[in-house]
């Protein structure tokens, strides 16, 4: 494996540092809303709307980056992600949380599209799987760590004093994001203007099918999954381990995968064929979800989940790779189409068990929506 390039890390970097008080709401705000004096119903539109926000303004980064080139889009972008972070520290309101959670909606959609095009931009295409696995794998890894770190933080020193602290820090993302594109070369203007190639249709409903079925439905409804098909603790070499705990840590190998994992899986596409890579992880994930929804052994379920988890890093990384190729718009409408599926992931997750369904139905509508990707991914990527 090849050392990532200085473009990629320095944007990798920003990104973790400024995406922190995002991630953090996600862990701190469904235990700590009432004091804040929030509904549930309102924790659930704050930590879904900017996920909504971004299917427009995906399209309307694509469209500002191809028609007025320039860095100054992407120093914005990380000082206004600076700058939400703070206003979830000195606020109770829920009109100002509300309006700083569309604004970091706008504000993602832009660093995305950066930052995928800053790793398709800054090498050889012959390590361009590498590359963006390094760009998805550093953030992750820097992410993880804030999060846990903000965690201990928020407990010593309280939720406004950690997220206004946090909201400072990541101003020193501006001054990283400027330096990831000094050194790349512009987007050329044949290609930023270029029609989308053929099978960008399989490529938005491969980015439709991971958003809805990983982040969208298993990961929302690990817990009760878990805790339906386990109980609420299980014994392993006598010891007794509590759903809850487990939870946490498959949650927890599932970022260190996708740290640790998205460089080495990318460097292995680059040698064995991205595209091949792509055909062949589609049916391996579909034989994965029905595997695990059949199974109700604890080692068996962690093992498929663990697989499944591996399968969606590799697949993640190499759709953005193909997007990429395909230039700054193909970006915008594979970002749209995952963010779409993991804005309706959730309902359909905790739709079947409102409907009193079994919870192993979540893993069998998952595996059927990944064999139809899978034979999309046939058509799509049976061709370089």
């Amino acid at each position: 494996m090849k050392h990532p390039p200085s473009p990629v890390v320095y944007f990798s970097l920003a990104l973790s540092i400024v995406t922190l008080g995002d991630s953090l709401l996600y862990v701190l705000l469904p235990s700590y809303y009432p004091q804040l004096g929030l509904a549930p119903i309102q924790v659930g539109i704050l930590l879904s709307i900017n996920r909504w926000v971004r299917l427009f303004t995906n399209h309307l980064a694509e469209y500002c980056f191809r028609r007025y080139p320039s860095p100054l889009w992407v120093i914005f972008a990380f000082l206004i992600g600076s700058v939400v972070a703070v206003i979830y520290g000195i606020t109770n309101l829920f009109v100002v949380f509300f309006v700083a959670r569309i604004l970091w909606g706008v504000s993602f959609s832009f660093l995305r599209q950066a930052g995928v095009m800053t790793a398709v931009h800054s090498g050889a295409d012959v390590h361009l799987g590498e590359r963006m696995g390094y760009f998805r794998g550093i953030n992750a890894m820097f992410r993880t760590l804030g999060v846990f770190l903000g965690g201990v933080c928020h407990d010593m020193f309280g939720f406004a004093a950690t997220l206004v602290s946090i909201g400072l820090l990541s101003l020193a993302a501006a001054p990283l994001g400027y330096l990831s594109q000094r050194s790349i070369s512009r987007i050329p203007k044949a290609l930023s203007q270029k029609m989308i190639s053929k099978g960008h249709m399989g490529i938005m409903f491969s980015g439709f099918t991971l958003g809805i079925v990983g982040p969208g439905m298993i990961i929302s409804t690990l817990g009760l999954v878990l805790k339906t098909q386990i109980g609420e603790s299980f014994i392993i070499f006598n010891y007794t381990v509590g759903v809850a705990t487990l939870t946490s840590f498959i949650l927890g190998w599932r970022w260190f995968i996708d740290g640790i994992g998205s460089p080495i899986l990318g460097a292995a596409a680059d040698r064995i064929g991205r595209q091949r890579s792509l055909r062949f992880l589609f049916p391996l994930n579909t034989v994965m979800l029905l595997m695990a929804s059949v199974q109700a052994k604890p080692i068996f379920l962690i093992l498929f989940l663990f697989i499944i988890f591996i399968c969606t890093t590799a697949l993640m990384t190499l759709l953005s790779v193909r997007a990429g190729q395909n230039g700054p718009r193909s970006v915008a409408l594979y970002a749209t189409a995952m963010d779409f599926g993991m804005s309706v992931g959730p309902l359909i997750g905790w739709g079947i068990a409102q409907f009193g369904l079994l919870p192993n139905y979540i893993f069998l509508w998952g595996a059927v929506i990944y064999m139809v990707s899978s034979i999309v991914a046939l058509r799509t990527f049976g061709h370089p």
